[in-house]
């Protein structure tokens, strides 16, 4: 008898991704730190909303534009009230947003995005990897953090990827598409057997 148990796991960042950018004070090139907070700036009957980075070397800011001249009525009041208020999930929405980066001529740096795992724990100890005991695995990532499939295993499940890779070669773990799969990048989800 096979006892399919289902796990979710969602990915979830700490921290926002810097931008490389060009720096005026510096004079080159520089990590630019989102600060998480926004800047609104009311003209007359015109609005302009940027979300505020830092440079880590020298403290300079930049303000990245996500709206540029609009009227107050193109956004959503309760957005608006979001952005004065400097939520900070809306601050992560759009500081991983690609398109707005790509807008303003800047590239997201992902390398340094810290990150967590939430979900049950898989014990591979235990775990036989039998008929009897299959796992659904469906790994949920709404943010592009530009992770392989092979780092998220092996944090959450605590092992090398070395190890990951063996499961893999030894089908103990497969995807849908199972061409590549260690190197594949989780976008929004992912599901595996284990």
């Amino acid at each position: 008898m096979s006892y399919l148990k289902n796990i979710k796991w969602e990915i979830v960042p700490l921290t926002i991704p810097a931008v490389i950018r060009n720096c005026p004070k510096c004079g080159n090139n520089a990590v630019y730190r989102s600060s998480g907070k926004f800047r609104v700036n009311a003209n007359k009957n015109k609005l302009d909303i940027w979300l505020i980075y830092q440079c880590e070397k020298c403290k300079s800011t930049w303000n990245m534009g996500i709206y540029e001249r609009i009227t107050p009525a193109d956004i959503d009041p309760q957005q608006y009230e979001l952005f004065l208020s400097n939520d900070i999930e809306l601050a992560k929405e759009y500081g991983f947003d690609i398109a707005i980066h790509n807008k303003n001529k800047v590239k997201l740096d992902f390398k340094n995005v810290e990150y967590e795992i939430i979900g049950e724990d898989i014990d591979l100890i235990k775990n036989d990897f039998t008929e009897e005991n299959k796992i659904i695995l469906d790994i949920i990532c709404k943010y592009p953090l530009d992770l392989r499939v092979d780092r998220v295993l092996s944090k959450k499940l605590g092992i090398s990827r070395e190890k990951v890779k063996k499961l893999y070669k030894d089908s103990v773990v497969i995807g849908e598409n199972n061409k590549n799969l260690m190197k594949q990048k989780i976008k929004d989800r992912i599901m595996l057997l284990i």
